[in-house]
């Protein structure tokens, strides 16, 4: 679990060989804002869509692992599976500004090459009893805020390509 920051709303899982032309504003602005659409459709980019600045808890897992028995306790909603095509290289989760510097992404997977069907959850972990620690902030146990979670895609899996990425509460 690593603390992803972010000052645009949202967090991002991301290909790096998909972002490799990415060297400074202006080729951000081309490669990943105005194609960010593309690029989820695609499977190089899953949004995290929090709709919010600030920093956040976040735990990457690859299957086999899964959520554990506390996140999923706590878990307020889970997103309908993202593609994401994986190369063997680098892949990143960063605050979606970082996309294309790994140096800025706080995690850093190296996942085997394959189509996965990702989902994010976001976890409520302050309302587990003693989550909070006397100073207001998370304890050392503290769950995560969102658990990011890949799983090798079965072929059949309708995915998601929505930026925002979790369905609006009913």
């Amino acid at each position: 679990m690593k603390t992803v920051a972010t000052g645009s709303g949202m967090l991002a899982l991301w290909r790096a060989s998909a972002f490799a032309d990415v060297d400074g504003y202006e080729a951000w602005e081309t490669h990943v804002n105005e194609r960010l659409h593309e690029a989820i459709a695609q499977g190089e980019l899953v949004p995290v869509g929090i709709q919010a600045d600030g920093a956040f808890a976040v735990r990457a897992a690859v299957a086999p692992e899964a959520a554990t028995e506390r996140e999923s306790r706590y878990t307020v909603t889970t997103s309908e599976p993202y593609l994401f095509v994986a190369d063997s290289g680098p892949v990143a989760i960063s605050g979606i500004e970082a996309v294309g510097d790994i140096s800025r992404s706080p995690i850093v997977l190296e996942v085997q090459a394959g189509r996965y069907a990702v989902r994010a959850a976001l976890i409520a972990w302050d309302d587990e009893p003693g989550a909070r620690g006397p100073d207001g902030l998370p304890g050392p146990t503290a769950l995560p805020d969102f658990l990011v979670l890949l799983t090798p895609a079965a072929g059949e899996e309708r995915f998601r390509s929505d930026e925002e990425t979790f369905n609006p509460p009913a």
